[in-house]
This record gives structure tokens, sequence and C-alpha cells, in this order.
């Protein structure tokens, strides 16, 4: 053990004979019983006074790894006899102050619990959120206690409207919510640099959802658009219609709030795309359905076309659709036709009347489409169809009445 110098000179100072020789020995060994003190040996003492006060010396000098144990062996041992409020509070923040953030959120927040009415109430709340704020990691990894952070300090700010760490727990949710803001771009942005488009559009518009005020809004609103155009390039013939009705309704979306936007030439060619492309896959879609079902799609793709047609500006799309159309008239003709002839029913009676019926369709959609179409691209073809199909009719009659 070594003496400090101020202590040597203080000790000569006071040896005049050997009078002061029992002084000098209490001295030094009191020196060396306190410089040598552990937990362990603080601890082992039947003293419940003697504890608190080296305990409560060890907090007031920082060495928190010291107090801590003996702090907690004190609330144990002190439970039912004496008030433990000061102890439990020393104990709360000596785990803060050495770093067990966890340990020290649990027990400020069980502090406000067990003494509501305690003058440490509302600094223990206080101390509770910082814990988390504390365990909160960098944005790219889970924020579990970023979001306990913030629910903490909303708590303590409800609970203490005046409180003079009002300021300073707004910042706090402030810096908080900017991280989780990073985090949801981040992944958003991950999703599409992935292919995963439908999580993308989804993640970008949750965004403005969960912080309306983010400083990149239009980007992201942007960034929606793209994805769900993306999205609907990539999905299945079933969905692409709806999808590419998505597009369409995120950039209105876009537009309304940025119509000067610098991504706005960029984000009107998905859209004009959109309105296009809804047309092909709404005619794709219709030979995707079993015959019996499909004449119903052909007439649902018409309507989409002619739904989609004042919008679309470019002229050799326009003439595409106007194709489609076309040959979505021209479907219904042949469907019926190709039905009529693929009958099998085992009942030659029921087989007949099947076919007699599919062929009467043909000839009725024909008329349809010649009076839309005479001079159409598939004239020729819808002509060669009814031609067959009113030989089969006249047949069939024949038949019938032998």
């Amino acid at each position: 053990m070594k003496l400090s110098k101020h202590f040597l000179s203080y000790i000569k100072s006071k040896l005049q004979g050997k009078r002061h020789l029992l002084w000098l020995a209490f001295a030094v060994f009191y020196l060396g019983l306190t410089s040598c003190e552990t937990p362990e040996k603080v601890m082992k003492s039947p003293d419940i006074n003697y504890k608190l006060k080296v305990a409560t010396d060890w907090y007031n000098k920082k060495q928190y790894y010291k107090c801590i144990p003996v702090f907690e062996e004190l609330m144990g041992l002190m439970k039912g006899q004496r008030s433990t409020e000061d102890i439990y509070f020393m104990y709360c923040m000596a785990n803060y102050k050495q770093g067990d953030y966890m340990i020290g959120a649990y027990h400020f927040k069980n502090f406000v619990t067990t003494y509501p009415l305690s003058d440490k109430a509302e600094e223990a709340l206080f101390m509770a959120a910082m814990c988390n704020d504390r365990l909160s990691p960098r944005y790219e990894l889970d924020q579990t206690y970023t979001t306990k952070a913030i629910d903490g300090f909303q708590a303590f700010i409800n609970q203490y409207p005046d409180s003079k760490r009002m300021d300073t727990a707004n910042k706090m949710i402030t810096s908080l919510r900017k991280k989780l803001e990073k985090k949801a771009w981040a992944n958003a942005e991950q999703y599409y640099k992935t292919e995963n488009y439908k999580a993308a559009a989804v993640s970008f518009e949750n965004l403005l959802i969960q912080f309306p005020d983010m400083d990149n809004s239009e980007r992201i609103l942007f960034m929606v658009v793209k994805s769900y155009d993306k999205y609907a390039d990539n999905s299945t013939i079933l969905k692409k219609v709806d999808r590419y009705h998505s597009v369409v309704t995120s950039y209105k979306n876009f537009v309304y709030k940025f119509p000067s936007s610098k991504y706005l030439e960029e984000a009107t060619k998905y859209e004009l795309d959109a309105h296009y492309y809804a047309t092909e896959a709404a005619y794709e879609k219709a030979f995707a359905y079993i015959q019996e079902d499909r004449e119903k799609h052909f007439v649902a793709a018409i309507k989409e076309c002619n739904a989609q047609l004042p919008y679309i500006k470019d002229p050799d799309q326009i003439k595409k659709v106007n194709e489609t159309i076309e040959k979505c008239y021209l479907g219904i003709v042949k469907n019926n036709f190709e039905l009529a002839e693929e009958q099998a029913d085992t009942n030659a009676v029921k087989r007949e009347l099947k076919k007699r019926d599919y062929f009467d369709k043909t000839v009725k959609s024909y008329y349809t489409f010649v009076d839309k179409y005479k001079d159409g691209k598939y004239f020729k073809e819808a002509e060669k169809l009814y031609a067959l199909a009113t030989d089969k009719l006249a047949k069939i009659k024949t038949d019938g009445q032998k």
C-alpha cells in the first residue's frame, strides 16, 4: 500500500514523540482498511448502516461497479423495514452510468411504478427513455429500442407537460424519428434494388403515411410510380391490368402534389405507357380463361380499351389499341365457332343442341363484328367463320328433319 505525500507530511507534522505512535498506527490501519474494501467484503458485514455508507461513498465517487451489488443487497435486506426509495434510485442511476442500459430501463420504469409520488419519479421516467435511446443502434439495424425510446419520451411528455426536460424530450423524439425515417427509406430502396417491386411500392407509400413531413417526399412519390410500373411489368397476365391501374393512380397523386417536379417527364412516360399496356394486358388476359368464360373477358377487354384510349397520346399506340378492340370482337366470333366444333358430349342429342347454339352465337357475333368492321383488317377471317357456321347450322337442321 502506498501513502500519498500529503498524507505522510500530515503524519510527520503530528509526530512529536512516542505519544503519537498510537495515533499513527490507527491512521495507517484505517487508511489500509478503507482502501482495501471490496463489494464482497462489505456485503459480509452485518452492519446495514455501514454498508449503506460505503456504497453511497462509492456512488458519489462514480465507482458504480462497486456500489451496484451492495445497493442490490440492501434493497433486499431493508425491504419492509426502511424506505429504499433513495437507494433504488441510486441503483437505477448507477446502472445507467455503468452503461447497463437494458437493466437501467427496466428499473427506472419500475421505480416510477413503485414510487409514483416520489419527487424522483419525473427524472426516473425520463431516464427510462434515455436508457432506450442509448440502446438504439445505427439505422441499418433493428430499431426496436428506437421505438421504445420514442414511446418513452412521449409518455414522459404526456405525464409531465410542464417539465423543464420537455424541450430535450421533444428533440430526442425528433432525432429518433429521423433514424426511423432513414431506416424505412433504406428498406424501401433495398426492396427496389432487389426487384421486390410490390414491397418497394408499399414501403414508399407507407413512408409518407408514417412520416408525412419527410424532406424527400417528392422523390418518394416518384418512386411509388416507378415501383408500381416495374411491378406491373413483371406481373402475371391475370394481374397486369389492375397493376397498371395502380401506376396511373400513383401518378395522379404524384402530379397533384408536385406538378412541376423534376421527375415529371419520366413519371408521365410511365403513366402514358400504363394506359396502353393495360389494354394489351386485358386482351391477353382473355386467353388465360377456359373457352366457356372467354367471351365475357373479351367484352371486358373492349371496355378497358375504350376507357384508356382518351389518355393515350402516341399515334402508333392509338392505332394498336383500335386494332386490339377489333381483335376482341373477332375473338368472340372465333371463340363461339371453336366451342361449337369442340363439343364432345356423349349424348348425341345434347351434343347437337350445343353445337347449334354455339354456331348460332357465331353468326350473331359476326353481325356485331361486321357492323363495326366491314372494312376491317380481320373482316375476311370473320366472314370465313360466318360462312362455315351457317353451313354447319344448315346441315344440323337438315339432319334434324330426317
